[in-house]
């Protein structure tokens, strides 16, 4: 069992706490997957997918149902809970996402990356790590109030990256793709 957090996390300053209780009592669970995930992973085959910060699992089942073998990760045991109810077969872990250690993955094992709604920069570098080459990382945040950054900071994060898409307003949203690297790191 994960030592409980009592400093704010997550959007809004919640504690992790918070958020099991919020799971528990199944307060405002959102069903459907984001859109900026479908409209990425759709037209992609399938392939091994991490959502990190993954709630109650809408994306993880989404994409499970679609045929990726889904890594789904969450501080919030609750929230695991949950998402191994809706889907047994998705590998979901409780850890926590907060800190600068590497997650337990090799390098280069994903082909997709959803980092939605949950900003701890670091998992950008571990994302970087994770993903391998070709592969798509689907990100949003928010731009205004604490937790945020403005979608010039977050296409900063994946300088050298193919930009599928950018947008930005409340959330920024991005799809990169992992570009491929030969020898002397020269895209191709």
């Amino acid at each position: 069992m994960m030592p409980r957090r009592v400093t704010p996390l997550f959007y809004g300053g919640m504690t992790l706490d918070e958020w099991n209780e919020r799971y528990r009592v199944r307060e405002e669970l959102d069903r459907e997957p984001a859109s900026l995930l479908v409209g990425a992973a759709r037209g992609v085959p399938p392939g091994r997918a991490l959502d990190l910060a993954c709630g109650a699992g809408r994306n993880a089942v989404w994409l499970a149902q679609n045929g990726w073998n889904v890594v789904a990760i969450d501080g919030a045991e609750e929230a695991v809970r949950i998402v191994r109810e809706l889907d047994p077969h998705i590998d979901a872990r409780a850890l926590d996402l907060e800190t600068d250690a590497s997650l337990p993955f090799d390098d280069a094992s994903f082909d997709l990356i959803a980092i939605l709604y949950f900003l701890w920069q670091p998992l950008f570098r571990e994302a970087h790590r994770l993903l391998r080459e070709g592969g798509l990382i689907v990100s949003a945040v928010r731009t205004h109030g604490r937790f945020c950054m403005s979608l010039a900071e977050l296409r900063a994060q994946f300088d050298g990256w193919e930009i599928l898409r950018a947008n930005d307003g409340e959330i920024a949203e991005i799809v990169a793709r992992k570009r491929n690297y030969q020898e002397n790191n020269v895209p191709v």
